[in-house]
């Protein structure tokens, strides 16, 4: 290997640390490998919301028989906002639309193993998000 390289792999070792000591495991391993983390062909509906940090987070739902089929988001946001979204499609995944609607951003926190402080409210913004797509299918379905 080069210097180079050898500096690169030293530098990301160490971004990889520092994201694991500040997120935990489950949380980093998410960040690397979000499972829901798509922009959704043709979806039922979708929900956006912007975080004052400037983060979005977009959700779209496929929506059969009142129970959310499928999930996926979509975030320019940080990894605070991917873990987030991903866990967000998670929870909803397989619910019903009732179900789903409890889904909020303290539950997201739990099922994630908590976030940093400064972080926690991009688990609110994904759990808006979810909230917004619902409320839209509810909306336009004439629920």
């Amino acid at each position: 290997m080069s210097d180079l390289d050898n500096l690169l792999n030293d530098i990301q070792q160490k971004c990889d640390d520092a994201a694991l000591e500040m997120f935990g495991e489950k949380s980093t391993a998410r960040w690397h490998n979000p499972t829901f983390a798509c922009i959704m062909e043709s979806p039922d509906s979708v929900g956006e919301m912007h975080g004052t940090c400037g983060d979005i987070i977009r959700i779209y739902l496929k929506i059969d028989n009142g129970v959310i089929a499928e999930a996926s988001f979509y975030t320019s946001g940080c990894g605070a906002s991917i873990v987030s979204g991903d866990m967000a499609c998670e929870l909803a995944t397989g619910k019903t639309i009732d179900q789903a609607s409890e889904i909020g951003g303290e539950d997201i926190l739990e099922a994630l193993g908590g976030l940093p402080e400064d972080k926690t409210h991009c688990a609110h913004l994904a759990s808006s998000s979810l909230q917004e797509a619902l409320g839209n299918w509810l909306g336009n379905t004439g629920r």
